[in-house]
């Protein structure tokens, strides 16, 4: 079995910074306002206590604010509770948010993965002009003379650019404002290239990580077989021995080593 890697893989430079404020924060009264990032093993493996409500976390303690941002509505609850607030919000998602901000006299046009992805709820909450719709409900946008579009970070560069032409066909009028971060797309195209010489994809990452199912999509987009997993393990439950080529990557918050494990075990196979 021959197996090849995509270049660039795995963590982008956003989750490395985040991973690594929280490595570095005091364990002993800091605490995770949610999932670090979308990836199981990363949180398995810090020391840090994940909490889903600001409010169980107790006055006077450190929070960090995860990789996909925050509502403002959590950093006032922090300065009501005298919390010390690390925030480790990946920098392009605070340029979108920054945006927003400053784009309040525009209708917001939100291309998005789902609206209720982490990053996609603390961007919304950025101002009351901005409409998420998913690339699925591309034909329901209304453009209005003061409408701009802009895109969650993590979609599918092809399918996104397809909703884009349609809508620069169908309004010629709309300004388009993609924003869509560069590791995404450096990493989905390398997914397309290897797909190309392989028999088969195997992309690792969470179920959870929208960059990780956008690049298992597409790989399938070549017409080639891609299969996501978390893990080995579940490697292990599919017949994988039946491609003599295989093709691997991971998400952007996978971590490398789990890669490595399954590229050990690929090379054991006969």
């Amino acid at each position: 079995m021959k197996i090849f890697i995509a270049d660039p893989h795995g963590f982008c430079s956003g989750v490395r910074r985040a991973v690594q404020i929280a490595q570095n924060a005091n364990p002993q009264n800091t605490y995770l306002l949610g999932d670090i990032v979308h990836n199981d093993h990363v949180i398995r493996s810090l020391k840090i206590k994940t909490v889903y409500d600001i409010n169980n976390i107790p006055h006077g303690s450190s929070i960090i604010i995860r990789a996909h941002g925050a509502t403002p509505q959590v950093y006032q609850e922090a300065q009501k509770r005298n919390l010390t607030v690390i925030d480790a919000t990946c920098p392009l998602v605070l340029q979108v948010h920054q945006f927003v901000k400053k784009n309040q006299d525009k209708d917001i046009i939100y291309l998005v993965s789902s609206k209720n992805h982490d990053e996609v709820v603390g961007v919304v909450a950025q101002g009351e002009n901005i409409t998420p719709y998913t690339l699925d409900e591309y034909k329901k946008i209304k453009v209005k003379n003061n409408s701009i579009l802009i895109t969650q970070t993590t979609l599918s560069v092809n399918e996104t650019q397809k909703v884009i032409d349609y809508l620069k066909e169908k309004f010629p009028q709309l300004t388009i404002f993609p924003h869509i971060c560069p590791a995404t797309t450096e990493r989905q195209q390398a997914v397309l290239k290897l797909s190309q010489k392989v028999d088969c994809m195997i992309i690792i990452g969470s179920p959870a990580s929208s960059n990780s199912l956008r690049l298992h999509e597409t790989a399938l987009s070549t017409g080639k077989p891609s299969i996501i997993i978390d893990s080995l393990k579940e490697l292990k439950k599919h017949n994988i021995k039946k491609y003599k080529i295989i093709g691997l990557s991971s998400g952007a918050s996978t971590p490398e080593e789990v890669l490595n494990e399954v590229y050990e075990y690929l090379s054991q196979i006969n």
